[in-house]
């Protein structure tokens, strides 16, 4: 049986690399009921370039609002029972929506699904990402962030049920929902095939962003302080892994900086083992 799917795609000028994504949807096996993109504050030049392709649904801001007021729009917005969202410069492998939709068909005890990624930019294929565990499970997604947006395919009323994304978090929003959703008890499986491909070319990613992505690491940290403070050592490596992966997107004495404080937290790591042996 194959289920209605909608695909959701949150679009900040990205008029270079859309059409690459948008033929990557259209060369799906089964295709989706629609694709929904959601022009986030980037005025008529945007509106003008998208309105060439006569397919798509276009749900427009006036104002920029971000990533998850974007995908939460048009979440809202969609008629089929699945959402499966796309970054406006990623692109999927044929079967993605296939294999995605057989594998929700064959596990049923699931309300979601991501696959595995490869990154890319100009010259090819940069890593490919398929060391994922099973099923997300708190503790673990606590401190590693497991789903990433073009790689999810969710039911629809269960994203509703819990909320959506949580607009006030600009960067690891993706990691706080699929905290937020294995807290409320819903399922999440791993497909292990590299369908996903994320763009890395440096063209303004917000993780990217060394400041921003340790900014948006806090916001899940506090908002999850409950949960993180009953798992101590998956704290400390989260702040730990926070700092050294923010010092590797950063310059001068702030690189220097986030490196310090994470080897601080590896110190602490070191000694949580040395007293549960």
């Amino acid at each position: 049986m194959v289920p209605s799917i909608s695909v959701v795609i949150p679009f900040y000028h990205a008029e270079e690399f859309f059409d690459e994504t948008y033929q990557s949807i259209k060369q799906q096996t089964i295709q989706p009921q629609e694709i929904i993109v959601v022009n986030d504050g980037c005025g008529k030049k945007a509106l003008t370039f998208l309105s060439q392709y006569n397919d798509i649904k276009i749900i427009n801001f006036e104002k920029n609002k971000g990533v998850s007021a974007a995908r939460n729009a048009g979440a809202k917005a969609a008629n089929g029972e699945w959402i499966a969202f796309l970054d406006a410069d990623d692109m999927w492998l044929p079967t993605k929506l296939e294999d995605q939709s057989q594998f929700i068909n064959d596990n049923p005890h699931f309300s979601a699904c991501h696959t595995g990624i490869s990154t890319f930019n100009n010259n090819g294929i940069i890593s490919t990402f398929l060391d994922k565990p099973s099923e997300c499970k708190i503790p673990e997604i606590l401190c590693e962030v497991q789903v990433l947006p073009s790689a999810f395919f969710v039911k629809k009323d269960v994203l509703l049920s819990v909320g959506l994304f949580d607009n006030k978090i600009r960067c690891s929003e993706d990691h706080e929902l699929i905290i937020r959703m294995t807290l409320a008890g819903y399922r999440i499986g791993f497909l292990n095939k590299a369908l996903t491909q994320l763009r890395r070319m440096d063209h303004g990613n917000l993780s990217s962003n060394g400041r921003n992505m340790l900014i948006g690491h806090y916001e899940v940290l506090t908002k999850h302080w409950k949960t993180f403070r009953i798992h101590k050592g998956y704290t400390n490596l989260y702040v730990y892994k926070t700092f050294m992966t923010a010092g590797g997107k950063c310059l001068g004495i702030e690189r220097k900086l986030y490196f310090v404080v994470g080897r601080i937290f590896k110190l602490f790591l070191l000694k949580n083992l040395s007293t549960t042996q």
